[in-house]
């Protein structure tokens, strides 16, 4: 209830009073029915009669306009207006109502009154509210309600990723919930997701309000890829025939492949990675049906596999045992010597010794063990197939120092080449040539047109010796540095430097790998200098004298030939000339020969005189012509000058007629 007097010179003998008598509420539609009511009340000196009064109504915004008749005596009061209002309360249940009435009188000394002010309403129980508390999918979920009314009763939903369903109906404040499983299969590519629950609140039938509780959840770490199997192959399909055993291999010729299968992803998942690696060998793959490489290593080991799913999780670890047999190139060495068990000189006896891998699968030997022989007359390709020293089964893998006679005989009177070759199933040895057999052994030999020491005469118009040559207790060096007549070998146009490295003295057109910078000719002259195959050096000059230059070969990083490096030559030394500041010979002068540049820098004082003030040793600066130079007085004008001079063939830096006691400084600079 709230007052008010009057206004006007009688006012404050008469009351507007305003009051809510009551007020209901609507639970259902969440609104209150609110009672209004107003009265003037007029102490012992005041009344009024037969008068028309303007009341104005606001409540809750609303207003309305009223004309009551007044009629009031003494010490009473008279009831304005009594009406009901149906307001409508805050999704929370919560309302204040503001309501304000006037009343304007205006006679007798009467004026007008107005009362105003808010009136809460008490609050209506609305939406019950919740919280989830949930960890991973599949397990259970706690949904708590916090109810507004004990009477109220709710329906749970949920709405995951777009996925909808109903959890529960008529649960009172609180229910289990087991998240759904299959909620994993809208997050493929992740490994959490967040959910949504409507608490819908009900009183009887009718709905009162809904509320919404989110949630995160995880996709349990059980929810992975898998993988069935893997199946190693071989890439070189000649060694997979040859070895005929799942899951064994060669060294150096096997390439592994790894073939996934049954990959598959949990839940929508998709593959993304596939991965395998040979456990302690540092060879892995990236891809189904990927290759380790080659394996230089023998022995046991395990092959490990395993997927990666869009979520980033790794599969099971699926591994299989490999065998990799050990396997090299097959070796071949041998001599060959006149002479046999029955010291026949013209036979030929090979002393072998071979090797090749036996690839064993228990105590079978997989591999091949090939060797053969050939022979011709020295300086021909005349050849004849050997058909006794040869050796060619599955059962040898090995000779050492094994000797065999060739068949068929051999001039004495000539020297041979033999030839050998030993392969197995995958590659051979290459061509094996050992040293040439010589004629039978002599100490001098004659014939019509040759001499021959130590040997049988074979080679026409020649002396034709098996021993060294010795001049004074010294061999006489029989290294090819250059031609028969002393001048330089030539090469094969276009010939790469980088393969030429036996000593001597070469030329060739157009090669590779040649040096290019100050090249004025396409002929280049080659010196080559051996230490062994690891160090070498190379230097080059072309036809026309180029810029020379050279380059070494040594065990340093890559192991290969160094970039070229050239030379400079004398006449040009002098534009790389770089003294640095020198004295000059005189206090406060210096000197800096830069290439061809020349820079005095002075700081002195003059004396009336012509003297020098600088000088230059003849080594480094002699002036080829005499020179008259202006330098500038150290004056606060900066508009008097000097003249120094310079006399060819001289180094001497003269100040002409210098002024006495006059500051001198500055630096000049001179092109040489």
């Amino acid at each position: 209830m709230t007052t008010a007097k009057f206004s006007g010179q009688y006012g404050h003998n008469m009351t507007l009073e305003v009051w809510s008598g009551w007020n209901r509420q609507d639970e259902a539609n969440n609104r209150s029915t609110v009672n209004v009511q107003a009265r003037l009340i007029t102490n012992g000196y005041a009344s009024m009669w037969g008068v028309t009064a303007d009341v104005t109504i606001h409540v809750n915004g609303g207003g309305a306009i009223e004309h009551p008749t007044i009629n009031i005596g003494t010490g009473s009061s008279q009831l304005l207006f009594a009406h009901d209002y149906v307001v409508g309360h805050d999704d929370n249940g919560n309302k204040t109502v503001g309501i304000q009435v006037s009343v304007a009188l205006n006679t007798g000394g009467y004026g007008s009154s107005m009362v105003a002010f808010n009136l809460p309403l008490p609050t209506i129980k609305r939406a019950s509210t919740g919280k989830v508390t949930a960890t991973e999918l599949g397990k259970v979920a706690t949904i708590t309600i916090d109810r507004k009314n004990s009477s109220f009763k709710h329906t749970l939903r949920y709405n995951w990723d777009g996925k909808t369903g109903t959890i529960a109906s008529n649960v009172d404040t609180s229910y289990n919930w087991t998240l759904p499983m299959d909620f994993a299969n809208t997050v493929p590519n992740a490994d959490y997701h967040w959910g949504t629950v409507y608490i819908d609140t009900y009183n009887g039938s009718t709905k009162i309000g809904t509320k919404e509780a989110t949630f995160n959840a995880n996709i349990p770490a059980s929810v992975k890829p898998t993988l069935g199997s893997i199946a190693l192959t071989d890439g070189n399909t000649t060694v997979s025939n040859l070895l005929g055993k799942a899951n064994t291999f060669a060294e150096i010729v096997s390439d592994i492949k790894v073939g996934f299968n049954n990959a598959k992803g949990s839940y929508s998942s998709t593959i993304k990675e596939y991965r395998a690696e040979i456990v302690g060998k540092n060879q892995s793959v990236s891809e189904n049906n990927g290759n380790f490489g080659i394996m230089n290593w023998n022995g046991e080991a395990q092959v490990k596999a395993w997927v990666v799913d869009s979520r980033g999780r790794s599969s099971n670890a699926v591994t299989a045992d490999i065998t990799v047999l050990e396997y090299f190139l097959p070796t071949l060495t041998f001599t060959a010597v006149r002479g046999d068990t029955n010291q026949s000189s013209d036979k030929i006896v090979v002393t072998r010794t071979a090797k090749i891998a036996p690839l064993k699968i228990g105590d079978t030997q997989k591999n091949s063990f090939k060797l053969t022989f050939k022979t011709a007359p020295f300086g021909t390709e005349t050849f004849t197939v050997d058909t006794n020293a040869g050796v060619n089964d599955k059962v040898t893998h090995e000779l050492i120092n094994s000797q065999a006679t060739l068949s068929g005989t051999f001039d004495v009177g000539k020297s041979y080449e033999v030839y050998g070759v030993l392969e197995d199933a995958l590659t051979s040895s290459g061509i094996v040539k050992a040293p040439p057999v010589s004629p039978e052994k002599m100490v001098m030999g004659m014939a019509e047109n040759a001499v021959s020491f130590g040997k049988f005469p074979e080679n026409t118009n020649a002396v034709d010796s098996d021993w060294v040559y010795k001049y004074k207790n010294k061999e006489i060096q029989h290294h090819k540095l250059t031609n028969n007549d002393g001048t330089a070998i030539l090469l094969t146009q276009g010939t790469d430097f980088n393969s030429v490295t036996t000593p001597g003295f070469y030329r060739c057109y157009n090669p590779l790998h040649a040096p290019t910078v100050g090249s004025l000719s396409g002929w280049k002259y080659l010196r080559v200098t051996k230490h062994d195959d690891q160090f070498l050096l190379q230097e080059v000059t072309d036809y026309r004298g180029g810029t020379p230059a050279f380059r070494i070969k040594d065990d340093n990083g890559d192991k290969d030939w160094k970039s070229w490096r050239y030379y400079v030559m004398q006449d040009e030394l002098k534009n790389q000339t770089n003294t640095g500041w020198q004295s000059a010979g005189h206090a406060g002068s210096y000197y800096k020969r830069s290439g061809d540049m020349l820079a005095i820098r002075f700081d002195f004082k003059g004396n009336g005189n012509t003297f020098v003030f600088a000088e230059v040793p003849s080594s480094v600066f002699s002036a080829p012509q005499s020179y008259m130079i202006e330098i500038a007085e150290w004056s606060v004008s900066g508009a008097d000058t000097g003249h120094v001079q310079v006399n060819a063939g001289t180094g001497q830096f003269n100040i002409l007629a210098s002024k006495n006691n006059q500051q001198y400084r500055g630096q000049i600079l001179l092109m040489v």
